[in-house]
């Protein structure tokens, strides 16, 4: 089963890269060989780099729940404030919710280091939140960063055509 899981990642981020990226912004005339040949090397690029992390985390004191909760942290909320911007309001802009989730990207990955003992102690400062694990605190507080930053630039930018809003937004 694990196998087949890392199999459809591999094969997933591949064709995304391939298609989504190389072949839209790069080469749009390219042919299934260059093609093939991009799927290919986003495929060992990603086995190399999962080996790498993997080598890593063998050697980081805590357990790969740990870490695995705390990078998807630094994403969920942010990620959130924009799926529900982006479906229940009319107003939200492109540019507000990349400016959001940017924003609480950086609000997230800040409080993690804000939280770090090693990044304290340099700075002479205490953790920011004091229990053993505070990612759901990041989540949080990434969500409204986002979801206020999202609003703002939104109502500050031009808004989107109700063609274009049309399909993505709840009624």
């Amino acid at each position: 089963a694990l196998m087949s899981s890392v199999d459809s990642y591999l094969n997933s981020a591949s064709t995304l890269v391939a298609h989504d990226i190389y072949r839209r912004f790069v080469a749009p005339e390219a042919d299934a060989v260059a093609m093939l040949r991009v799927g290919r090397s986003v495929t060992a690029i990603l086995v190399i780099w999962s080996i790498a992390c993997a080598m890593v985390m063998a050697r980081l004191d805590e357990g790969i729940y740990t870490i695995f909760q705390t990078l998807m942290s630094f994403f969920q909320g942010p990620a959130l404030a924009v799926l529900l911007a982006g479906t229940l309001w009319k107003r939200a802009t492109g540019t507000g919710a990349l400016v959001g989730f940017l924003g609480g990207l950086v609000t997230t990955v800040g409080q993690f280091l804000l939280n770090n003992d090693a990044v304290c102690s340099w700075l002479g400062l205490r953790p920011l939140f004091q229990i053993d694990e505070p990612f759901l605190y990041y989540s949080i507080w990434g969500f409204l960063v986002a979801g206020g930053l999202l609003v703002t630039v939104s109502l500050l930018t031009r808004r989107e055509p109700d063609e274009k809003t049309s399909l993505t937004v709840l009624r």
